[in-house]
């Protein structure tokens, strides 16, 4: 009898074991979601790069931006066609748009093989722009619009706060750099900032075309082209919806941002439509007839 009742002892107590493993693995998956999936999915490309690095252990109170934005790089660096004109033409650009930058890392830019006009920022000045955006642009000043507007969520610390916020609300107090690394693009490659945000960043990306001479027209015609692009409505159920999800209320940032310009002192802009197409940056290439007067 006394085998028995140890036996049965024994019994109760490993299933309470059992079953408070699964009760903290529940809990874990709950504050953990894998987020690897939806980012590559996004991205139509499968797991590539492995590095020792994202396996360490990060504490969320010592979270680096830096070492958050390698990471994230490094699950898709991998990929990047070096040879690509779209990529190279891109490199130029954001390597001297970001000559005054306040961070203390380099900008970096991939390219993402989606249709939808679109562009994100992620911490550590890791930038995305899709094929799409590059399509619809029709110079090289709108695509800075875009770039610009992209440099300064990072160069405001939106996209840091943003992970920070997000981290903090699903109770994550640590995880390793690649954990990290998936939970951030999925976090930032679905809509994102809010209108403050958003208002900051246009201001930030309309004083680079300011600082760099570029046409100053140029914001205010992009988000005109995403709002006709969707039929004229913004929540119109189109590829183009992705975009309104993300960079909300176009038409009124058109107006602001088009009256805004017309204000500006006169002088000589630059426009870029040859840049564009020949994908070399004025900064390689500077074309006297891409000046226009204002």
């Amino acid at each position: 009898m006394l085998r028995n009742r140890l036996l049965f002892f024994v019994i109760l107590l490993a299933s309470g074991v059992a079953i408070s493993f699964l009760a903290v693995k529940s809990k874990a998956n709950v504050e953990m979601p894998a987020t690897l999936s939806p980012a590559f999915q996004l991205l139509g490309k499968p797991i590539k790069t492995f590095d020792r690095s994202l396996t360490k252990l990060m504490p969320i109170s010592d979270l680096d931006e830096k070492k958050l934005g390698d990471s994230v790089a490094l699950r898709y660096e991998s990929y990047a066609d070096e040879k690509d004109p779209d990529l190279i033409y891109l490199r130029s650009l954001v390597s001297n748009l970001t000559v005054g930058k306040n961070k203390r890392f380099e900008y970096r830019i991939f390219i993402m093989d989606s249709s939808i006009p679109n562009a994100y920022a992620m911490p550590g000045g890791i930038l995305f722009v899709t094929k799409g955006l590059l399509s619809m642009v029709s110079s090289e000043a709108e695509l800075v619009a875009v770039i610009g507007h992209e440099i300064g969520h990072v160069e405001l610390s939106h996209c840091m706060d943003m992970v920070r916020g997000e981290l903090l609300a699903r109770k994550i107090g640590a995880s390793t750099l690649g954990e990290l690394a998936d939970l951030t693009a999925a976090i930032l490659l679905k809509p994102s900032f809010g209108k403050n945000q958003e208002d900051e960043a246009d201001s930030y990306g309309y004083d680079l075309l300011l600082r760099e001479y570029y046409d100053p027209f140029a914001m205010g015609r992009t988000f005109l082209k995403l709002q006709e692009a969707s039929g004229g409505k913004e929540n119109a159920a189109s590829p183009i919806q992705e975009y309104f999800m993300t960079h909300p209320y176009l038409s009124h940032r058109s107006e602001k941002f088009t009256e805004k310009a017309k204000r500006e002192e006169e002088g000589q802009y630059y426009v870029g439509k040859k840049n564009l197409k020949k994908r070399v940056s004025r900064y390689e290439d500077e074309l006297d007839k891409e000046f226009v007067k204002y």
